[in-house]
């Protein structure tokens, strides 16, 4: 989702519910950094992260580390060892406090940061129900007690593109 001024919105699914959801003093809809840049193991395009991301999934130790935690990208290929970069700086999985799910080998495979929903749990929820409730679930949710996605997804943006994909892969099965 994107502004008037083209840039990008961290919550892709705000515009679908009929009321905005409640924040709890954070938006999921907070303007993420212009641009792309290209991350130094795989050569993908990798979008632009907002500091209070990093800030609140970083391990103290590699906070020691880092002078900002502005300006880094994250990288979601799914099969490089890359979280989030900048200039000379690669953080990989053993610098952040959840497992990210979408890089392979993630188990749990996290989806929804806030609200616990993982890969397995949306397969499990459509083996015994013949369909997930993971959206819906999501969306009750995020219009009841609101998401902090800008901080608790380690993209720093809604879930919900994730979850509609899992969703779909685990129903045509």
């Amino acid at each position: 989702m994107e502004d008037n001024a083209g840039e990008t919105l961290a919550c892709c699914a705000v515009s679908n519910f009929k009321t905005k959801p409640k924040s709890n003093g954070h938006d999921c809809c907070t303007l993420q950094p212009k641009g792309k840049n290209e991350c130094p193991k795989c050569s993908q395009k990798a979008k632009g992260v907002l500091g209070k991301t990093l800030k609140y999934l970083l391990r103290d130790d590699a906070k020691i580390e880092l002078s900002s935690y502005d300006g880094f990208s994250y990288c979601k290929t799914p099969s490089c060892k890359v979280i989030y970069f900048k200039k000379d700086v690669i953080l990989t999985q053993k610098d952040i406090k959840v497992e990210v799910g979408l890089k392979d080998g993630a188990n749990p495979a996290n989806m929804c940061y806030c609200f616990g929903w993982t890969k397995e749990k949306i397969i499990k929820d459509i083996e015994v129900n013949g369909k997930s409730l993971a959206l819906q679930d999501i969306k009750r949710k995020m219009n009841t007690i609101g998401c902090l996605c800008e901080i608790k997804n380690p993209s720093g943006n809604c879930c919900m593109g994730d979850i509609s994909k899992v969703v779909k892969e685990g129903e045509i099965k």
